[in-house]
């Protein structure tokens, strides 16, 4: 049985990986326009068929043309934060009143998040775009909270 398999896919896998090759040279010219839209159906196989709704294709296009222009405009789904508490225990939550309020009163400005995920009070800070302008927060937050760390929104 599992010849049979292999010798199904094997043929599969290498005219998949000869059209793939085939069309890296055609995808060049289309890699260097950034709004080039990929679609993965153009290099199947002529022999395999697959049906799909116009709502679905629509769909993508708006979903793959939605993520360009967040990209484009600096929106990105991904942020990350800092975590400078995070405790479980019984004065868990006035400690993370106090966390907060501290942070507040080092560094006015800076957004601060706290929420309850039970059983844990969590005080996050800052909204950073990259993880590396979030590392470069963390050293000069941890003089202050030593147990601080990066978390991703």
């Amino acid at each position: 049985m599992k010849r049979i398999l292999f010798a199904i896919f094997l043929p599969l896998c290498l005219s998949l990986s000869l059209s793939l090759s085939a069309q890296e040279v055609k995808d060049t010219q289309a890699a260097k326009d950034s709004t080039a839209v990929y679609d993965v159906f153009n290099n199947l196989s002529e022999n395999l068929k697959v049906n799909q709704s116009p709502e679905i294709k629509a769909a993508m296009a708006a979903h793959v043309e939605r993520n360009a222009r967040r990209a484009a405009s600096g929106l990105t789904d991904q942020t990350f934060r800092i975590r400078i508490f995070f405790d479980s225990g019984q004065s868990a939550r006035a400690a993370s009143e106090a966390a907060a309020s501290r942070f507040r009163s080092l560094h006015p400005g800076v957004p601060v998040t706290r929420s309850f995920t039970d059983p844990f009070f969590k005080v996050t800070v800052g909204n950073y775009s990259t993880k590396a302008d979030a590392a470069n927060a963390l050293k000069s937050i941890q003089q202050e909270f030593p147990a601080a760390f990066i978390v991703r929104n």
